[in-house]
């Protein structure tokens, strides 16, 4: 059996050939430059070699395995994962952005998914939008960041992302707000976001939604929309969405999100016009004995 091994490999080059050989711009970036600068991230990035042939590679790192690809003509993908996971050398392996033709093969090395998502995105335009009697469509402020929280706590509670990821806690959804509303604050974007409330001035639906300066292009994006389980079904959610692309047009020309798969929240997004990226999914593994 041919001798193979991982070499340290340089941020810079390891970045072009990831960029090239995963064939998939999995955050929908749009931008060579920002697609290098992503996987530029981590120091621990390797090749897979055999002699001085490359012949893939991932970041890898105790516990952790992500970005990777094989450089064709190596096609061997199980072989690929089997020195990956050895090489991660912990009892449990966090496996991240892995595209959809990756996971069959890591669920026969044993591993089991753990949230498939994608980004979606679409057009930033003036669109219309009605809401039924009673209700109000307002910007938040800051003083009702904890009726918020606690909106979005009641919201999540059994739904397919409460599953995945559990529904946090007050103190930690405050604080997630707060770092949001700061970003919007100093991109002037504030005014993307909204709460809706009933005729009682209580707040049953929420669209947490800006630019965060960080984000590469200055793209819009919708990081959380949510209405109370009892006020489903009467178009609060998508009105909230259609506020949050007409306020972003023309600042920038994209709204972008992240969803899960299986989350039937897709299908809304769709229908407003959001086209998927690829899905990828985050996995784990443990090492047997």
């Amino acid at each position: 059996m041919p001798d193979y091994t991982f070499e340290k490999a340089g941020k810079d080059l390891f970045a072009v050939y990831q960029t090239i050989y995963s064939q998939a711009d999995i955050e929908m970036w749009f931008s060579w430059e920002h697609r290098l600068n992503d996987t530029k991230g981590s120091n621990d990035c390797w090749f897979l070699c055999r002699g001085n042939e490359k012949l893939g590679g991932a970041v890898i790192s105790r516990g952790l395995v992500m970005y990777a690809f094989l450089v064709p003509p190596f096609c061997d993908h199980h072989l690929f994962w089997q020195l990956a996971l050895k090489r991660a050398k912990k009892a449990e392996i966090e496996l991240r952005g892995v595209l959809e033709s990756e996971v069959g093969i890591l669920e026969s090395l044993g591993a089991r998914k753990w949230r498939p998502r994608q980004i979606m995105c679409r057009p930033t335009d003036v669109l219309p939008y009605t809401l039924p009697e009673g209700f109000t469509l307002e910007i938040p402020t800051e003083d009702d960041i904890p009726e918020i929280a606690e909106v979005s706590l009641a919201a999540f509670t059994g739904t397919i992302s409460y599953e995945m990821f559990g529904s946090g806690n007050l103190r930690d959804i405050k604080k997630d707000l707060k770092r949001n509303f700061a970003f919007y604050t100093e991109t002037g974007t504030l005014d993307q976001s909204s709460v809706v409330r009933d005729v009682n001035r209580r707040i049953v639906g929420v669209c947490d939604a800006g630019i965060n300066p960080k984000m590469p292009l200055l793209f819009a994006g919708i990081a959380d929309v949510f209405v109370l389980p009892e006020y489903r079904g009467q178009g609060l959610a998508g009105a909230m969405i259609k506020h949050a692309i007409t306020q972003a047009h023309p600042k920038t020309p994209v709204m972008k999100l992240h969803v899960l798969t299986e989350n039937p929240a897709a299908s809304l997004y769709h229908k407003l016009g959001f086209v998927p990226g690829p899905v990828f999914t985050d996995m784990k593994y443990n090492v047997k004995g």
